[in-house]
Order: C-alpha cells, then sequence, then structure tokens
C-alpha cells in the first residue's frame, strides 16, 4: 500500500514537473517543427490575447466589430483616436445629430472636418474594449477605419514584436 502511495506521488510530481515546460504561456503545446498559424487566437490566465500577423506592407490589420459590426480596419499606433470615415459611422448607427464636424484634425492628408463619437464597444477575436473615444472625419479620404491610441491604452497591454502585434485584454 506504502509502495502504491508512493509510485502514484512520484508520478505526479515527474508530471507537474515536466508539463509546464512542454506548454507555452498562451496554453499551446510547444513544438519546434510545427507551423503557426497566420492568426493565433487564444486564451490564457486572466485575461485574453489576440495576435495579429503583419500583412505584406508591414501593417497590422483585421477583422474588428465595432458596436456589433463587423469592418476591416488597421491598427495605427500614431492616432490619437480611432478614426473612420463618414460612411462607416453611418454604417454603425451615427448620423444626424451624433455628427457635429466641429473639429479640425490634421492627417496625413492634411487638415480635415472631423466629429466626435464615442464606440460602444471595439473587439477583435476575444478581446472587446468597450467605450471607446473616436473620430468622424468628413467624406470618403479614410479608406477604412484606423484603431488608434483611444482603443490601445484600454488594453492590459500590446506588443509588436517581428511579425505579430499581441493584444491583451
Amino acid at each position: 500500500m506504502i509502495g502504491r502511495a508512493l509510485l502514484i506521488w512520484s508520478s505526479v510530481i515527474v508530471v507537474a514537473i515536466n508539463v509546464p515546460t512542454m506548454v507555452s504561456k498562451t496554453g499551446i503545446l510547444k513544438s519546434e517543427d510545427a507551423d503557426r498559424p497566420s492568426v493565433m487566437n487564444v486564451s490564457y490566465q486572466d485575461g485574453r490575447i489576440y495576435v495579429l500577423k503583419s500583412n505584406d506592407a508591414g501593417h497590422f490589420e483585421g477583422k474588428f466589430r465595432m458596436n456589433g459590426k463587423s469592418l476591416q480596419a488597421m491598427v495605427d499606433t500614431g492616432a490619437t483616436f480611432v478614426t473612420m470615415n463618414e460612411a462607416d459611422a453611418r454604417s454603425l448607427g451615427y448620423g444626424g445629430n451624433d455628427l457635429r464636424f466641429r473639429y479640425e484634425v490634421m492627417t496625413a492628408n492634411g487638415k480635415v472636418k472631423a466629429a466626435r463619437v464615442i464606440l460602444k464597444s471595439v473587439e477583435i477575436g476575444t478581446v472587446q474594449v468597450r467605450n471607446v473615444d473616436a473620430l468622424v472625419v468628413r467624406g470618403k479620404q479614410l479608406q477604412f477605419p484606423l484603431i488608434g491610441m483611444s482603443f490601445m491604452k484600454k488594453l492590459s497591454s500590446y506588443s509588436a514584436e517581428n511579425d505579430e502585434m499581441r493584444l491583451v485584454n
């Protein structure tokens, strides 16, 4: 009986020591030869993480959901706010009194009039942020929304290394 208990406890100790070295921080088994997925979406510990792979031009973009609607957007840490054009804002339900173009902002294309709105939520994968300040620029100069610092600074952390950007909620 003591021998069986000793055998069980020694097995538990061996497993407890070896399993953590076989599993990465993201909860995926490590394998030196395994191909890495182009986009990875996994949960770990108490937070959530979403990893974006850069496109051919080196930009990080993906399908974000803003107020529940899916839009292709690009991460831009040089943008103070999440920024979108008027048509995208209207598709999210903003219009009329919501869009008061009283701010003048400087963009890569020069000065433009903008309205300020608050997005109820901005999500990608399992990462979700609520009440995100955003700017709506007049016209269609902006081809797709930019995910600026008003979203990024509400995350627990974010980092870009090699061809990956990790967003942690």
